[in-house]
């Protein structure tokens, strides 16, 4: 087990490593700045909270998008090797920052701004290729409602085994995700719990 989370973690550090020799101090500003015009743009189109009955993200605010390294032509040297996904995962650095910010800007389920009752998760999964970085990809997605994350997930990873096996396109897949993934779960999972 130690050895595991030991790999994680060099793999986490290879990736923050590597986003540090590609940034700068002024590139960090600009990030920051970006965030901050991300959340002022949520407070100004008054970011809708979540209800009970759903976790789907607002599309206005986080539509989704792709990364555009993952291509059918290379799913077997990305997202079909086992343990890609930690070296695209943006450190928790970074999704704690954004999480914060889109919860407090009104991202979040009846004023709940507890950031540990909300996953900040990719729309489309890295699983199938999603952007692992972009605003427009993540959003704090709720833990304590009946269509959770961890309903989600179970999607993500059935999605994952279908693109992998050659049973369903990359694009097929994401689009489950880019338009509404609890009939994605009720087409490839079965029905919602």
């Amino acid at each position: 087990m130690r050895v595991a989370a030991d790999k994680v973690r060099v793999q986490r550090s290879l990736w923050e490593s590597s986003l540090a020799r590609r940034t700068s101090k002024s590139s960090a500003l600009v990030a920051t700045s970006f965030i901050l015009a991300a959340t002022l743009g949520l407070t100004a189109c008054g970011a809708a909270t979540y209800s009970e009955a759903t976790g789907l993200p607002n599309r206005q605010l986080t539509p989704g998008a792709v990364n555009p390294d993952v291509t059918q032509s290379n799913i077997r040297s990305t997202i079909c090797v086992s343990g890609w996904t930690a070296t695209v995962r943006p450190p928790v650095s970074y999704t704690n920052q954004l999480k914060y910010a889109q919860l407090h800007s009104g991202y979040n389920l009846d004023g709940d701004l507890n950031m540990k009752d909300y996953e900040e998760d990719h729309i489309v999964p890295l699983e199938v290729g999603g952007n692992p970085s972009s605003t427009l990809n993540l959003f704090p997605e709720p833990r304590n409602i009946k269509l959770s994350s961890y309903v989600k997930d179970q999607l993500e990873n059935r999605m994952h085994q279908l693109v992998c096996s050659g049973q369903i396109t990359l694009k097929a897949a994401q689009a489950v995700f880019l338009t509404n993934w609890e009939k994605g779960y009720s087409q490839y999972v079965g029905p919602l719990p």
